[in-house]
């Protein structure tokens, strides 16, 4: 038990020596992007040390921008399903279109509409329900 609190102590006093030792130089940093959390550190925050000589790599393809962009699925009935297609794709869920308003599949994100209620001037650029179907089948292996 000593041991173990004995050695618990040598790490943490290592971890603060390393953490002294490492104290970023403004010269040897490379100006880096903002993600979209907004995450920025301090010019002397020790978590900087990971972009010495690099550039930090940010992805613009954020999927909340990429599913505001996908357009609408306007359905012929009241009630349709959503499956992603495929093996790797979410199980089948039934989505419910009763109410005037876009409905979305809790996991791709996908927006359905009943085609009595859609607006193009208001919900968008929209496919139709078998474009839709036609989309999730699965593609073929040569």
């Amino acid at each position: 038990m000593a041991l173990t609190r004995a050695l618990a102590r040598v790490r943490v006093l290592r971890t603060s020596v390393r953490l002294l030792a490492t104290k970023p130089d403004e010269g040897r940093f490379v100006e880096y992007e903002v993600t979209h959390t907004g995450q920025v550190w301090d010019k002397d925050d020790y978590r900087r040390i990971r972009f010495v000589d690099k550039k930090k790599l940010v992805n613009k393809n954020f999927a909340i921008n990429l599913i505001a962009e996908d357009p609408v699925v306007v359905c012929p009935e009241k009630t349709v399903w959503s499956n992603s297609g495929g093996a790797l794709g979410h199980p089948k869920v039934y989505i419910n279109l009763d109410k005037p308003q876009v409905s979305t599949c809790g996991y791709s994100g996908r927006k359905f509409i009943y085609k009595g209620f859609y607006n193009e001037a208001e919900h968008g650029p929209s496919i139709t329900y078998d474009q839709y179907l036609e989309e999730m089948k699965p593609k073929e292996r040569n």
